[in-house]
């Protein structure tokens, strides 16, 4: 098998090759046509690279690991389910095989990724039953129950196996049995099913997830799902309690605490003013270097993206092809929705943003979809477009990852953007059309003297 390494790191003159480490593999069975490279950096996924996979699946990447740890490969930016960690240090050579949403170590590992293979392999249904719930397996507590107690119970014996030479590893990797299995765990009882289980119906495990001083040190920010596990423990532990100085008490060290603020926090900061709030309120927090510099970037964009600052323009394309640009709209108010088919609030405010195109029709006013479907789910949103005979632009962004989505930070969808007659932000995250405050303040913008 013939395998294109991508280079990730620059200035190969200073770099011995020695220290460069290798990750090999091949994906199966998959319609995707490339693959990511990721660093794990407080508790999430960080891009560091892309390749195009070969005729056989195949690819390579080369790169002198920033740091030893985790990282991982994948290949969609919203299922983190789909990526595949990986423990790295200078030198380490690692092969794969990708088949979905399943991986495997292939042949000679190091003694690190020998460890993290059986864990993998232990751990990998279960992962899948909590992690995957839009399309098949569907699994419901009646399933996922018996597997997490299942591997629950081989764990300590697992545990004992952890004994290599590098006892960074064995730290990590001990924890990183907790973090996962708590994380899958949780995680499920987040999610859609077609049956949810009733409180009597939990298994023991869910008895032990919640301890004092859980999170006694920062190893849990560096596993894959350390973030996310943050955010589920407290909503877990503390139930509705929404008060967030109460939730940081779960915490032991700033930087949890940073990371867990600015992940509840920034969607709900859509304005520099606010952003001026949380940084008073918490900037106690984001000393670590990596925190300081998403707060600045967070302010820098919020600085240009509060209501008077310009809106991006773009360039996408309708249901037929023809490519529409927001500036085709100078001169009159536009409303931006940014939303996807697989949405499910996405697509309980269809029939509201009808019924407010409805309202408003012959006003000086446009409505303009933006579709965040993956080019997989493109037919998709074409059929959903002429069914459900969505009116407006109805436009197509290729993907997740798109310039509208980067320019406004989004995360979550749906996104509701005011734009007014000058091109410039009324209100970069509105209302949604199921609140009557939308229609107001599209007349209210209506309103103002051309």
């Amino acid at each position: 098998m013939r395998i294109l390494l991508t280079l990730v790191t620059l200035f190969l003159a200073r770099v011995s090759f020695a220290q460069m480490s290798e990750i090999r593999g091949v994906m199966k069975n998959g319609t995707q046509k490339d693959i990511s490279l990721f660093n794990v950096v407080d508790g999430k996924p960080e891009f560091m690279a892309n390749t195009q996979l070969g005729e056989d699946g195949s690819f390579g990447f080369l790169f002198t690991p920033p740091n030893e740890g985790f990282y991982a490969v994948g290949y969609t930016k919203l299922e983190k389910g789909s990526l595949f960690p990986l423990y790295m240090k200078k030198g380490d050579k690692a092969e794969l095989a990708i088949d979905k949403r399943w991986m495997q170590f292939v042949g000679k590992q190091t003694p690190e990724n020998t460890i993290l293979s059986s864990w993998t392999n232990l751990t990998q249904d279960l992962k899948v039953k909590s992690l995957y719930f839009i399309e098949p397996p569907l699994s419901t507590f009646k399933d996922f129950f018996p597997e997490l107690t299942k591997v629950a119970a081989e764990t300590d014996a697992f545990r004992k196996t952890i004994k290599t030479k590098n006892e960074n590893f064995n730290r990590l990797m001990t924890s990183l049995t907790y973090f996962d299995l708590d994380y899958y765990a949780l995680h499920f009882l987040r999610t859609p099913r077609k049956e949810h289980p009733k409180k009597e119906d939990y298994v023991p495990y869910y008895n032990s997830i919640v301890v004092g001083n859980k999170f006694k040190n920062d190893d849990v920010l560096s596993s894959l799902f350390g973030e996310l596990l943050l955010n589920e423990y407290a909503d877990y532990a503390e139930g509705r309690q929404t008060n967030i100085d109460e939730r940081l008490k779960l915490f032991s060290t700033d930087k949890q605490k940073g990371i867990y603020t600015l992940f509840k926090m920034v969607p709900q900061i859509q304005s520099y003013p606010q952003y001026e709030g949380l940084v008073k309120s918490f900037g106690q927090y984001f000393t670590s270097p990596d925190l300081k510099k998403r707060v600045d970037e967070l302010g820098a964009k919020l600085y240009i993206t509060t209501a008077g600052g310009k809106a991006v323009d773009f360039t996408f394309s309708d249901q037929n092809g023809k490519m529409v640009s927001l500036s085709d709209f100078k001169g009159k108010v536009v409303l931006m929705d940014v939303w996807a088919t697989w949405c499910a609030p996405c697509k309980k405010e269809i029939p509201y943003l009808k019924k407010l195109e409805e309202e408003l029709h012959g006003k000086d006013v446009v409505f303009i979809s933006i579709s965040t479907d993956e080019q997989k789910d493109k037919d998709k949103w074409l059929k959903m477009v002429d069914d459900m005979k969505l009116t407006g632009v109805q436009l197509y962004a290729g993907g997740f990852a798109n310039k509208v989505t980067d320019f406004y930070k989004i995360e979550t969808i749906p996104r509701f953007i005011v734009i007014d007659r000058e091109g410039k932000l009324v209100s970069p995250n509105s209302a949604r059309p199921s609140d009557p405050k939308l229609k107001a303040l599209l007349e209210a913008e209506l309103a103002k003297t051309k």
